[in-house]
């Protein structure tokens, strides 16, 4: 009997220790699970508090009329992610970033401040306030933000919308060169043209070229110039934009052809960079 008992109550502590550390398994994957940092549509509010507070108080009448209208704003590069252009007009927004598509939205209503004015038009949030910006194309009167998908564009802003050439993947070109060269230098042919290229994550530099005899690789090159991933594409795989404008490093003009131009690529102090080739019709 007294052996029974024994039994039992050993039988009875394995237990308990194994619930115990089950247990403790369970806390540790509990907080081996839990969220590191804030998420995008908190890391977003966050900004967007940050924005609207600089703006100041409630306007008056004639702090108001500095920002009614329509007003466009671009970028050249923003935190590594391209070039962009806004279109805010009364009623709706429209947020273009070349290979990545369009966004936007119907225009809330404006809450309009001392310093400027804030609008949330579907997925974005805008804040364009009354601060001079000095962009590539001379000083603007006012400075953008767009907060989107959690990132936090800043940019020039002009009132009225200005009609003309869209940006594209190639408007930020020069800060792409020593990706484009490393990547063309991994390429076999010597034919080869750039059809897109854009800042991804970490500095890196994701560059898409294609050979005379038309096949087409996607390079990544990251901030130092070196070839991280060098892989064919398939034809069906392609980014917005890609192919116009195309780019050619150096050498002779290429030749005009049917529905295309060719105009040269200059760099920030006018050296010449290269040639682009666009469409035309």
């Amino acid at each position: 009997m007294r052996s029974a008992i024994r039994g039992i109550c050993a039988a009875t502590l394995l237990a308990l220790s194994a619930g115990s550390i089950a247990g403790c398994q369970r806390q540790q994957a509990a907080e081996t699970e839990a969220p590191s940092g804030p998420s995008n549509a908190e890391r977003e509010a966050a900004l967007a508090a940050a924005q609207l507070e600089a703006l100041g108080g409630q306007a008056n009448a004639a702090q108001r009329a500095l920002f009614q209208g329509d007003f466009q704003a671009s970028g050249d590069v923003g935190a590594g992610e391209g070039a962009w252009e806004l279109y805010l007009l009364t009623d709706y927004a429209q947020f273009s970033r070349p290979g990545l598509g369009e966004d936007g939205g119907v225009a809330g209503e404006r809450s309009y401040r001392e310093r400027g004015v804030r609008v949330v038009a579907g997925p974005l949030t805008i804040t364009i306030s009354n601060e001079t910006c000095a962009a590539s194309s001379g000083e603007l009167p006012y400075t953008a933000h767009v907060l989107f998908e959690g990132v936090a564009y800043q940019g020039c802003a002009r009132r009225g919308i200005v009609e003309g050439e869209r940006p594209t993947w190639a408007s930020v070109l020069p800060d792409l060169i020593p990706a484009i060269d490393a990547c063309l230098a991994r390429a076999t042919n010597r034919s080869t043209r750039v059809t897109f290229a854009a800042a991804i994550d970490d500095g890196a530099v994701s560059v898409r070229l294609r050979g005379a005899d038309g096949a087409r690789n996607e390079c990544i090159a990251d901030s130092t110039g070196q070839v991280t991933v060098f892989e064919t594409l398939s034809d069906l795989d392609r980014r917005n934009g890609e192919g116009d404008p195309e780019f050619v490093r150096a050498g002779a003009e290429p030749r005009a052809a049917n529905c295309r131009t060719v105009e040269p690529a200059l760099g920030p102090a006018g050296e010449e960079l290269g040639w682009l080739i666009r469409r035309s019709c």
